[in-house]
């Protein structure tokens, strides 16, 4: 069944379509399960930064409507604008939408609001297994581009004026058989077509939103317009269904609207980055990194191996905590800085592990403890996760019962500077290179 809906809201004309698609709740723990299984599907016999030993998960949008934390000076939620998205920061930054019933036959049609300063990047994808059949909306030279194949040939549309002003623009594109046509602000209607082929359209989801999943799109399109544009996307309408039902996030925040400063903003719908493999640690080690919170409680720093072992830093209620298992059992260390975490300033937190020692110091405020000795220590260097961690890999004593949110910057691992841009995964809503000032 198919439908199409106009109505005028806040003076602005909203056109939304539905071909016959849905995309039910999608639950963490299944999405954990599939994670690995499409990950495999799309990157056979490839090693991919977005597929290591832990599942790749895109964390789904919680509900923004958080109680305040009353410990905070800071809101947890910045302003933003309603049901709208910011994505870039990282090449693969993007929500995918799963679930496609069937496919889109002959005729789509699809309506989003955007706004951007970049010149290149991935907008909107969509493609078959084999990326034989495929729709895309991307920037070139700061110019919209429409296309999609029709059989073996490609058809493009591209707008005359450039839209990466940093204003909203609408855009409505349709693919009905053979002919395109794509309409900028209500005004500008580009149509092209090529000669029919009696070949049949099949495309299969997920449909990838900003940018698309490692390898996907290097077939069809420029290289500099694969990676995810930097910007804005509002009143997506799939199906009827907005974007906030996307079934994983990478990468994507609310689009806040105030001052911006330079650090990465975990939101509070909840995420975390994974950093790359050669920041992994072991039984030595120290880290030290800057943060801003807006909740007075969260995971700051997770590392786990494979045989339980772990180390734990997170706030609860604004005290810091450490704690570790060592293959013999859990010890921790904490401190109750005199000074309010979350009094809207920048606080530095060092921990420090050499073997059973663990120290830890906030503001220089410093606590230690001394675990008991593992006489045969296995040296496993594990992935590092920042602002959060799966709910898989927590054991109910770690859960801190609340994501993180706020701003963290300067991050260093015995003493070398990690860049989040280069992260083996930024999951859920995190925003990497600028945080809400």
């Amino acid at each position: 069944s198919m439908f199409c809906s106009l109505e005028m809201r806040s003076g602005h004309l909203h056109v939304s379509y539905d071909f016959g698609f849905s995309n039910g709740p999608v639950h963490l723990e299944d999405t954990l399960k599939k994670a690995q299984i499409n990950d495999a599907k799309y990157h056979e016999g490839e090693k991919s930064k977005d597929a290591p030993s832990w599942d790749p998960v895109g964390l789904k949008f919680l509900e923004r409507n958080v109680p305040r934390d009353s410990y905070c000076h800071l809101s947890n939620s910045p302003r933003a604008i309603e049901d709208a998205y910011q994505y870039g920061g990282t090449a693969n930054s993007r929500l995918e939408f799963e679930h496609i019933k069937g496919d889109f036959g002959e005729r789509s049609q699809f309506s989003i609001r955007l706004k951007t300063h970049s010149s290149h990047g991935m907008i909107f994808y969509v493609s078959d297994q084999e990326e034989n059949d495929f729709m895309t909306l991307f920037l070139a030279h700061g110019r919209l581009v429409f296309m999609f194949n029709v059989g073996q040939k490609k058809l493009k549309i591209r707008s005359q004026e450039k839209c990466n002003d940093g204003s909203w623009h609408d855009v409505i594109f349709i693919r009905e058989k053979s002919s395109g046509r794509m309409i900028i602000d209500g005004l500008r209607v580009l149509e092209e077509s090529l000669p029919p082929t009696g070949a049949v359209w099949k495309i299969k989801g997920p449909i990838y939103l900003g940018g698309v999943a490692p390898g996907r799109a290097v077939k069809n399109v420029q290289i500099n317009s694969v990676y995810s544009f930097s910007g804005c996307l509002s009143n997506l309408q799939l199906g009827g269904t907005s974007v906030t039902s996307a079934s994983q996030t990478f990468s994507v925040t609310p689009c806040f609207e105030g001052p911006m400063e330079t650090g990465t903003y975990f939101s509070t719908e909840g995420g975390y980055v994974v950093l790359d493999e050669s920041f992994n640690i072991g039984l030595k080690f120290e880290i030290a990194f800057e943060v801003r919170p807006r909740s007075s409680s969260g995971t700051l720093v997770h590392g786990h191996s494979v045989n339980g072992e772990y180390l734990n830093v997170h706030m609860k209620k604004g005290q810091v905590i450490v704690k570790v298992n060592n293959g013999i059992r859990d010890f921790s260390t904490s401190v109750t800085p005199k000074q309010s975490l979350c009094d809207g300033r920048w606080h530095r937190i060092t921990v420090i592990r050499d073997s059973n020692v663990v120290q830890l110091d906030v503001d220089s405020e410093v606590n230690h403890v001394v675990g008991p000795l593992n006489l045969k220590p296995v040296d496993h260097r594990e992935p590092v996760f920042v602002g959060g961690v799966p709910e898989s890999l927590l054991t109910p004593r770690l859960a801190p019962g609340k994501t993180f949110t706020g701003c963290v910057r300067h991050f260093v691992i015995d003493g070398r500077p990690v860049s989040f841009s280069k992260a083996a995964l930024v999951s859920g809503a995190v925003s990497i290179n600028a945080c809400p000032a």
